[in-house]
């Protein structure tokens, strides 16, 4: 192999995974197209709520309320996914979480604007969604080779790069031109993607089962947490960004008042941290060589509360400086530019985090540990929505993210200092 192709080679996307597991490419296709309809879904109902209520703090809701059955059924589905086969557990969730869109569908079919309702569905929706999301992670080191976990990690960050940039835009299109049931009804036909890639797995029986007792299990999982320094301050990192920098739930305030555009720029604007997790994803042949993931952790993570404090100087300017026209396309394409570089480098941290999980993690604890990074990757944004729904409805829109960028910087140095040794974690001699 000639060297231009061996650098061409390491740069791009790694689809070894593909090639050395048929069941891993199922799961992957499978959570490709149901997480594409899930993420519709989850665009659709924040629309949908603030056409009701114009209230951005009403959109923030939609995560607080959905918060604490996210973290039971987060803590209890990793106990579940190393107690009983795996493939099983994901059926399952599946089945709920489809159930809980079909609600939906028909709820807006019908013309119905019952909050409650909305607030519901899309609660079941997320939990199991999470029980799903922990036991799907768990399965992929029992389909591939511990060195192919980095590339298995970049092919899901292409998957969560298709999720978030076509759900988005497809949402918001369907809302479009057909309503709010369109949208809904997508995802419950793209779901049962989801059903194909968890039934054709293999059974995933448990190698050492959890014990029986699920609040023993649980404390297992935090026993072990306690003990494995990195992958606790891992975690910690990722907590401290999704708590204090989640742009999302100002999206539709940003598209009906201060930028313009509608309903199109709330399309654009969540997609665009989406199209640089996936552009990045095309482009990561070279994250399996590199050693030093804990290094590379810190770096990106600076870099991501860069991009959070640019995100709200873009909206600054935006606000003292409406545009005549109504929509401000300039500053929607730098905003989008400014979401789609900080996705770039997110998605970095995600390969490392997500392969120190899978290498460092024993797989009779696997479940439960996945239950705790899924707490923090999808209880987190929701912490972050709630922060920066009541941040914006008492001071500014841009006031969250110039704040919540600059407090996430300061935290990670603070937090970087007292644990000098997560740097040194080293790929090839993976300690928890």
């Amino acid at each position: 192999m000639t060297p231009p192709t061996e650098r061409k080679r390491r740069l791009l996307l790694d689809v070894t995974p593909f090639r050395s597991s048929r069941a891993f490419t199922r799961l992957w296709v499978g959570t490709a197209l149901g997480s594409i309809g899930q993420e519709m879904t989850v665009v659709t109902v924040a629309l949908q709520v603030y056409a009701i209520t114009s209230s951005t703090f009403a959109v923030s809701l939609i995560a607080g309320i959905a918060l604490g059955p996210i973290i039971i059924g987060g803590l209890y589905g990793g106990t579940l996914a190393d107690r009983f086969d795996r493939r099983r557990v994901a059926w399952v969730a599946s089945v709920i979480s489809w159930v809980a869109i079909v609600v939906l569908a028909v709820h807006a079919v019908l013309g119905g604007t019952s909050l409650w309702l909305l607030y519901t569905a899309a609660t079941v929706n997320a939990a199991a969604g999470t029980v799903g999301g922990i036991t799907r992670r768990a399965i992929i080191p029992r389909l591939l080779p511990q060195q192919l976990l980095p590339a298995a990690g970049a092919l899901n960050g292409i998957n969560l790069g298709l999720m978030a940039t076509l759900g988005p835009l497809l949402g918001a299109t369907a809302v479009n031109a057909g309503g709010f049931h369109t949208a809904y009804l997508i995802d419950v036909a793209l779901h049962c993607a989801a059903f194909l890639g968890v039934f054709t797995l293999p059974a995933l029986r448990p190698v050492d089962a959890a014990p029986s007792s699920p609040l023993r299990a649980v404390a297992d999982g935090l026993s072990f947490l306690r003990r494995a320094s990195n992958v606790r301050f891992s975690l910690t990192l990722d907590a401290i960004a999704m708590g204090l920098a989640q742009p999302r739930v100002l999206f539709p305030a940003l598209g009906a008042v201060t930028m313009g555009g509608g309903v199109t720029t709330v399309g654009v604007l969540a997609a665009a941290a989406a199209a640089g997790t996936m552009l990045m994803g095309f482009f990561s042949g070279w994250t399996g060589s590199i050693r030093r993931q804990g290094q590379a952790i810190l770096v990106v993570t600076y870099v991501y509360g860069v991009t959070v404090v640019a995100a709200g100087a873009v909206v600054l300017v935006a606000a003292l400086r409406p545009h005549p026209g109504g929509t401000n396309v300039a500053a929607i394409a730098a905003l989008a530019v400014v979401l789609a570089v900080g996705g770039a480098v997110d998605n970095i941290g995600a390969i490392y985090r997500m392969a120190m999980l899978q290498a460092a993690v024993p797989d009779n604890i696997r479940g439960r540990v996945q239950s705790l990074y899924t707490l923090v990757v999808t209880g987190g944004p929701r912490i972050g929505d709630v922060v920066s729904g009541v941040v914006a409805s008492a001071l500014f829109l841009w006031s969250p993210l110039l704040a919540g960028g600059l407090v996430m910087i300061l935290l990670t140095w603070v937090l970087t200092r007292r644990t000098p040794a997560f740097k040194d974690y080293d790929a090839e001699n993976p300690q928890p």
